[in-house]
């Protein structure tokens, strides 16, 4: 038997103070509530960096939400699963696993099955992806994906996080200046520089989010004069992770990639978003730019791609 879908109203909760806890615990929760949404932001940050996914999209959902994800418990206040999506009447295409994307940590992998059979949860019909930083879910993932007849692939890459930035860091970055050189946020009609160096790009409905991102969230461009597109790049997106970096051969090792970073991560922590990147295990250029501005390797970053059977060979 499927669990059943509650959504508390911020009213909801005022009006029904004395029995919500009873009702909490009969089915899978979509939280509204502003304070419940602080707690549970507030409890995430103590399993970093499981829950980096989760709790980064909960800090732009507490602010203005522009992607208007939703948060789903298991049961609250003691939940043991959490995850981050778009409300499943906005996930419209199919074929679209770039706005079909959920963020998801849990406490309890055996839990988590019932939690995600529930289709108010999760559309399996659908390709989507799923993403988080505990490798240990894949197995739970593959058996409930394969019931409802999808195929799944993963991707596992290197997790980075940084604490809160020092007065030297902030220091050495306002140091930073070049006379040929300006670092601008990118601009919508930039995006398609951006998704054709993106590995996880280069299509379509991948442009589309791309740009989305850049009307949203912080971004940092190196331009030069003379050079009509940007020369390095680098954004972020609804999780506030830092993506989708990237330098033109031409312009490699002049520490422009730290210069970004800095930037970047300086933007996320003047807003109080945790600061975390991954990169390919063989990307080593990646990874010495992130050790030398202060990113430490913390565990993985996992994204599980989900295809319906019966949508194969479809688009």
């Amino acid at each position: 038997m499927y669990l059943r879908t509650i959504i508390f109203s911020l009213s909801e909760e005022k009006e029904k103070k004395g029995s919500s806890s009873k009702k909490d615990t009969e089915g899978m929760l979509v939280l509204t509530c502003s304070s419940k949404l602080a707690s549970l932001r507030r409890l995430l940050t103590h399993s970093f960096p499981e829950s980096l996914k989760v709790c980064g999209a909960l800090h732009h959902v507490i602010e203005k939400n522009p992607f208007r994800l939703q948060v789903l418990v298991d049961q609250w206040p003691d939940f043991t699963s959490v995850i981050c999506r778009p409300p499943l009447e906005e996930m419209t295409d199919p074929s679209d696993p770039y706005t079909n994307t959920y963020f998801l940590f849990s406490k309890d992998p055996q839990g988590l099955r019932q939690f995600l059979q529930d289709p108010e949860t999760v559309n399996w019909k659908q390709e989507l992806q799923i993403q988080g930083c505990q490798p240990a879910l894949t197995g739970v993932l593959h058996e409930v994906s394969s019931k409802h007849g999808s195929q799944m692939h993963t991707t596992s890459n290197l997790l980075y996080m940084r604490d809160r930035m020092e007065s030297e860091d902030l220091e050495n970055m306002s140091n930073i200046s070049s006379d040929e050189l300006q670092f601008t946020p990118l601009q919508t009609h930039e995006a398609s520089y951006v998704n054709e160096q993106w590995l996880f790009g280069k299509n379509e409905h991948s442009l589309h989010f791309v740009e989305r991102c850049i009307q949203t969230f912080p971004s940092i461009g190196v331009r030069k004069k003379g050079v009509d597109q940007p020369i390095a790049w680098a954004t972020s997106e609804h999780s506030v992770e830092i993506r989708m970096g990237y330098t033109l051969p031409a312009y490699r090792n002049l520490g422009l990639s730290s210069i970004i970073l800095f930037k970047i991560s300086a933007i996320s922590d003047n807003r109080g978003f945790p600061m975390y990147a991954h990169t390919t295990p063989d990307n080593k250029a990646s990874q010495a730019v992130l050790h030398k501005t202060g990113f430490q390797q913390t565990g993985r970053w996992v994204q599980w791609n989900f295809q319906s059977k019966s949508l194969k060979g479809k688009y």
